[in-house]
């Protein structure tokens, strides 16, 4: 389904969507297993087999909202989940020929509801308990829709001055239309969850004396890591983090002809992508990692290379050098592992001989984030992430919950769903006094599941 682009084809979608009789056609090819194996790998729960079997069907807007009752991010699941990971791994319908194209139907599905108000679920009655959620991303926005389909009121306070924390400031939109970010932002503001942005939170304390009777943390990972060579703060070099953010938001920063990405994870493969898209005639991926082992995704892989992007693998950067006070080089070397299998900058060694030199206009460096916001009485691990129980997604103090990347280090926007919806199931327990830990890993009827 891929748009015919070209290597620098502006930042429209990589993919379209499916036509009716394409989605009936796909869907018909659904064995419709009686314990489908496509249900189990989905981390929020989403009922493969029922959406797939209603768009076989014509029932278009009924998957949609099927898909919507345990995903409130139907349509940008659909562009953004890894589910050849997932829901598609195990498809019986590969031991024929391929897999159910389960991410295209999802992503079909959720255009059907694109630009109109789709129908809110029947929710609880109002009750007078109040949760805030620190953070407006993925698991943010699925703890308070599911919160407030529980009857509870929601605050959600925010940092940044936008909703939808990766959604909106990391994922170029090229890889997800910022049409379906704000449609379904908009969704869960009209289920009743209320939003303060430009505001942020860094004591749950403060919190608790506003009346708040549960905290649910949902801060995100929005600290850049940095390289610490020569020439880092050269102009030029750019923090992935701030260049995708900037492309989100429709500006086409000034980077030149040549280009290095540093890094070898999904945020690197964006960030190359859409470097390449926005007219650099060179870019290149330079990472610790081997081809096989790189974190980012197969499919971003394969798309970058197939858009002309050079990787050079197993490398590491010695130093930028500079002209006029930008940088003007990117100085390498090539490594080798002391010990296999561990991937991590501390066991790689240099090849004698190996060094390199690449002339850039910009530097892009995607080597992770980590932890902005710290919120003191809650226990960390050394990373400063928070810990929780990983079925209650409670936290070491009584009524404080945490999901997503402040908790993962960094996961899937499904994943992150997920660990919003158990929040809320969790959250809603503690606040009438039963088993959090129950809540979570059984469900709970009246909205959270």
């Amino acid at each position: 389904m891929s748009a015919d682009n070209g290597p620098a084809g502006g930042l429209a979608e990589l993919e379209r969507t499916y036509a009716p009789h394409e989605a009936v056609l796909e869907a018909s090819r659904c064995l419709l297993c009686e314990e489908p194996p496509c249900n189990k790998g989905c981390p929020a729960g989403v009922d493969v087999r029922r959406f797939v079997r209603k768009i076989r069907f014509g029932n278009f807007r009924g998957a949609a909202r099927l898909i919507r009752d345990a995903n409130v991010l139907v349509g940008v699941c659909g562009r953004v989940c890894p589910q050849e990971m997932l829901c598609m791994e195990h498809c019986t319908r590969a031991n024929l020929d391929t897999p159910i194209d389960i991410a295209g139907l999802q992503r079909f599905a959720g255009d059907v509801e694109i630009g109109t108000l789709a129908p809110l679920p029947q929710t609880e009655p109002e009750r007078t308990a109040r949760v805030a959620i620190i953070g407006a991303g993925p698991a943010g926005l699925a703890a308070a829709a599911e919160l407030r389909k529980a009857g509870y009121a929601v605050d959600v306070r925010e940092r940044a001055g936008v909703a939808g924390g990766v959604l909106t400031r990391g994922i170029p939109p090229f890889r997800l239309d910022p049409a379906f970010v704000r449609s379904e932002i908009d969704f869960v503001r009209r289920l009743g969850a209320d939003f303060h942005f430009d505001e942020a939170v860094s004591s749950v304390d403060a919190l608790f004396d506003e009346g708040f009777d549960a905290v649910f943390i949902a801060a995100g990972l929005w600290r850049p890591y940095r390289l610490g060579i020569d020439g880092a703060d050269l102009d030029g070099v750019l923090v992935a983090g701030e260049f995708l953010e900037s492309v989100a938001l429709g500006e086409t920063p000034d980077i030149g002809d040549a280009v290095v990405v540093v890094g070898g994870g999904n945020v690197a493969l964006d960030a190359a992508t859409a470097a390449r898209r926005l007219g650099a005639g060179r870019v290149t991926v330079a990472c610790l990692e081997s081809f096989e082992e790189m974190p980012a995704f197969r499919s971003e892989i394969e798309e970058a290379r197939s858009e002309g992007i050079e990787c050079r693998t197993r490398t590491r950067p010695v130093r930028f050098r500079g002209k006029d006070g930008r940088v003007a080089a990117y100085e390498g070397v090539g490594i080798r592992w002391k010990e296999p299998d561990l991937l991590v900058p501390s066991n790689a060694e240099d090849v004698p001989g190996t060094d390199f030199s690449i002339k850039v206009d910009t530097v892009i460096v995607a080597i992770g984030q980590g932890v902005l916001d710290r919120f003191e009485g809650l226990e960390t691990d050394d990373r400063g992430l928070v810990k929780v129980d990983a079925e209650s997604m409670a936290t070491s103090r009584p009524g404080v919950f945490a999901g997503g990347d402040a908790v993962s280090g960094g996961a899937t926007v499904v994943q992150a769903v997920a660990e919003g919806k158990r929040a809320a199931a969790a959250i809603a327990a503690y606040i009438e006094g039963s088993d959090p830990g129950a809540a979570a890993e059984g469900g709970w009827e009246g909205g959270v599941r």
